[in-house]
């Protein structure tokens, strides 16, 4: 009995210090960032964890959720807000931020960098509420971020389809800081991987319709590709959410020689390495089985996340195999999922637009 008293007492102490920042404006510098939205002030105090409310951000288990983090650090570390908080998460006071005359959460969604979390949710003031769906309006129309991968589950809608508890937390308070390590060479550092490896061509700045295309001066190659789709796949209780693309490119016109492919690329961001052990790629396209192999893989990582990229090349039937098929089970490594339409379709569009 006294050590449940002891341990009451503890928890009561906590509560107590949890709720009198709760009911105070903080001013501090932000010394570190934890993810998208969550971030560490000095204040005169001591430090305090704090998280923007009425947003969210990618899981760490979901594309974008390291570019999304990368864009909050560059736009508030180093630099003091004011922040006001009013509850609590399971990892930090939650409230409104404030870079000068800058709401960050409205400035986020704005950005594309988060989903503004629906009022009936969060208990959002109506009005408030509006004005973060008119800037998420904006940022959808734009195809910014989190608008720009189809089919991208909200955080929100993830976390309900598994058990998140302590994992996550655990992998929250996980300092961004520290060296990176990675298995290939690169010019330039990007946050973006897919620029990373394949260089500013596939930065897909330029759209002309569904697709993207780049051009590659020093190596004469040019390339049409999908924009990012979103795909879950799982393997058992693991789930995952991958970004998915298809790449077609084509190289100087020689002599008897192939100067054209088509690629399927997936990129993870996780908190481990998926495809480490086995990154085989199986289609199964009403019922023919198209098996790619394994592919070329791309890691990079640091104390926070890892990231993987997946390249196969594929043959054009096969890819149509794949756009025209009605029911699509894949299987990458140990993970499995089924295709959706969208990106079917968009593969198809590829295709008819590389004839």
């Amino acid at each position: 009995m006294k050590i449940f008293g002891n341990i009451l007492i503890i928890v009561v102490v906590l509560l107590l210090v949890l709720s009198a920042h709760a009911q105070q404006t903080l001013r501090g510098k932000v010394v570190d960032i934890v993810d998208g939205k969550t971030f560490v002030i000095e204040t005169e105090s001591g430090r305090v964890t704090g998280t923007i409310q009425y947003v969210e951000v990618p899981e760490p288990e979901q594309p974008l959720s390291r570019i999304v983090r990368e864009h909050f650090q560059q736009l508030v570390l180093g630099k003091t807000i004011v922040f006001t908080p009013s509850g609590f998460s399971p990892i930090a006071l939650a409230g409104k931020a404030y870079l000068g005359d800058l709401d960050l959460g409205q400035q986020l969604v704005r950005d594309g960098a988060a989903w503004h979390l629906p009022a009936q949710r969060s208990g959002q003031d109506p009005l408030e509420s509006q004005a973060y769906e008119n800037y998420e309006a904006l940022a959808k129309s734009e195809k910014r971020g989190v608008w720009s991968i189809a089919n991208l589950t909200p955080a929100w809608e993830f976390r309900a389809r598994k058990d998140r508890s302590a994992q996550y937390v655990t992998y929250a308070n996980a300092s961004t800081s520290g060296k990176e390590a990675k298995n290939y060479q690169y010019t330039k550092e990007n946050a973006d991987m897919w620029v990373e490896v394949g260089g500013d061509a596939l930065a897909q700045k330029n759209a002309t319709g569904a697709m993207f295309w780049g051009y590659d001066a020093d190596k004469k190659i040019r390339n049409v590709s999908t924009a990012s789709i979103a795909q879950e796949l799982s393997a058992g209780e693991k789930r995952i959410e991958v970004e998915v693309r298809a790449v077609y490119f084509q190289g100087e016109i020689k002599p008897r020689t192939s100067n054209t492919a088509y690629v399927l690329g997936i990129l993870s961001t996780s908190k481990e390495h998926n495809f480490a052990k086995s990154n085989s790629l199986v289609f199964v396209a009403d019922g023919a089985e198209i098996t790619l192999g394994g592919g070329q893989r791309f890691w990079r990582e640091n104390s926070a996340s890892v990231q993987e990229l997946v390249q196969y090349r594929i043959g054009r039937g096969d890819l149509l195999k794949i756009a025209n098929s009605r029911k699509l089970p894949l299987t990458a490594g140990e993970y499995s999922g089924t295709v959706g339409t969208t990106l079917r379709d968009a593969i198809l569009q590829l295709a008819e637009a590389t004839k």
